[in-house]
């Protein structure tokens, strides 16, 4: 019989483990499939656009903080949203530049940051070409009158 390797660290599978020997394993590889599926990048890729732009936010510079636990705090892969969820991949940014500064600069060297950013974007540079983000599918609305006659089921 052949033996079985994780498909995160090649380690021996046992017993019935399917794909990953550790929960570590497992979670690297829910990553990776989510990052491939929502952004059209692989984990190599997000690692080398992380590494171009110095494992920190391409607009602040920030580096990530370690939390309680020893982790990193996880940053935001951005992404235009040209048509809809759909776009070019930009860089990576903490979690404040991503969500809150477009409308809110405070200071002009943190507008100019952002504007170099836009104009040649890490993932772009670090990849050497632009990766268009296939964006997560809509999520599907159910009305009020649904949710009443599904209740009613109950």
């Amino acid at each position: 019989m052949a033996s079985r390797e994780c498909v995160v660290c090649a380690g021996e599978l046992s017993g019935s483990q399917r794909k990953y020997d550790k929960p570590e394993c497992a979670k690297r590889g829910a990553r990776a499939e989510w990052i491939l599926k929502t952004y059209g990048i692989t984990l190599a890729e997000w690692d080398l656009i992380w590494e171009h732009q110095g494992r920190c936010c391409a607009i602040c510079k920030r580096k990530p903080r370690v939390k309680e636990d020893g982790t990193e705090e996880t940053f935001h892969l951005d992404h235009e949203h040209a048509q809809g969820q759909a776009g070019p991949v930009r860089g990576i940014l903490c979690p404040y530049c991503n969500t809150r500064l477009v409308g809110r600069l405070k200071s002009a060297d943190r507008a100019q940051s952002l504007a170099d950013y836009l104009h040649t974007p890490p993932a772009t540079v670090a990849l050497g070409r632009v990766v268009i983000a296939p964006g997560r599918p809509r999520k599907r609305r159910v009305t009020a009158r649904r949710k009443r006659t599904a209740a009613r089921k109950v």
